[in-house]
């Protein structure tokens, strides 16, 4: 699980060797691969102790919460929160949960990941996607939370790089994802790798792609799919650690003719 991102680094450096010339982007799923929910969902679970009057969630930590927003019913059983109750906090919380969005605050990206997106995001030719199951709806909020935090690490999320579930699609993520690469093809890049936490996500992507082109990332934190149908030449990782792109093994030769001294940095030159 630690190779993943030794993983990616190789396969990068392959691909831009063999299409160079293409544009070349990888796809980031969002909730539970770039933002970590825990903390949206411990924001949410505070701020309904706040509107109800109520001390159910007052010693909740971070660290508590080891389920998906899905399966928020499963906590609130263990608090012995009588049952009539639980029905209106779930309502409020998936209520909650998407008007948060709109706060970045309330939500995370995990440690390292906006390092490795802004890596890519500075090589020639190579773009980042986003694909999500959100709404089109949520769109505003989302790249304003994304570009929030990505102003302190140098990313920027583009409008155009941002693949949503439009109002006329049902809740088939699997079949959203897949559409999202699609869509992605069509616009004229070449997706070289695809990141999610949800097994049935990369199934879906990898069933489409039965060449194999596109590498699949497992980002092993929360999800609620089987483990068991994550393709067997997906690989699997929960740490986004940046040296393994900067690590000798992995050096990329240089892109353009190199200056009289021979300069190859393993980042652009900056001004």
């Amino acid at each position: 699980m630690k190779q993943w991102m030794n993983n990616l680094a190789l396969h990068y450096k392959k691909v831009r060797e063999q299409h160079g010339d293409e544009h070349l982007l990888i796809a980031f799923d969002i909730d539970g691969t770039i933002l970590d929910m825990r903390h949206m969902i411990l924001y949410v679970l505070k701020d309904l102790d706040k509107e109800l009057g109520t001390q159910y969630f007052r010693g909740l930590t971070f660290h508590d919460i080891d389920f998906h927003e899905d399966h928020v019913s499963g906590l609130l059983e263990r608090l012995s929160i009588p049952s009539h109750q639980r029905k209106t906090m779930l309502a409020l919380f998936e209520e909650r949960l998407i008007s948060a969005t709109a706060f970045p605050e309330s939500q995370r990206p995990f440690h390292g990941v906006l390092d490795v997106i802004r890596w890519f995001q500075e090589q020639p030719n190579t773009f980042v996607g986003l694909n999500t199951g959100r709404p089109e709806a949520l769109r505003s909020n989302t790249l304003k939370t994304l570009n929030t935090w990505g102003r302190w690490h140098h990313v920027v999320f583009q409008n155009e790089l941002l693949f949503m579930r439009s109002p006329k699609e049902n809740e088939n993520i699997p079949g959203i994802k897949v559409a999202g690469i699609r869509h992605f093809e069509r616009c004229g890049y070449h997706t070289f790798a695809f990141v999610d936490n949800e097994p049935e996500n990369l199934f879906a992507v990898g069933t489409a792609d039965p060449k194999g082109e596109i590498l699949l990332l497992h980002a092993d934190t929360i999800f609620k799919s089987n483990l068991a149908i994550v393709p067997k030449h997906a690989v699997r990782g929960k740490i986004y650690d940046l040296r393994e792109f900067v690590s000798d093994k992995n050096r990329l030769r240089p892109w353009h003719t190199s200056d009289g001294d021979g300069y190859d940095t393993k980042f652009p030159r900056t001004a």
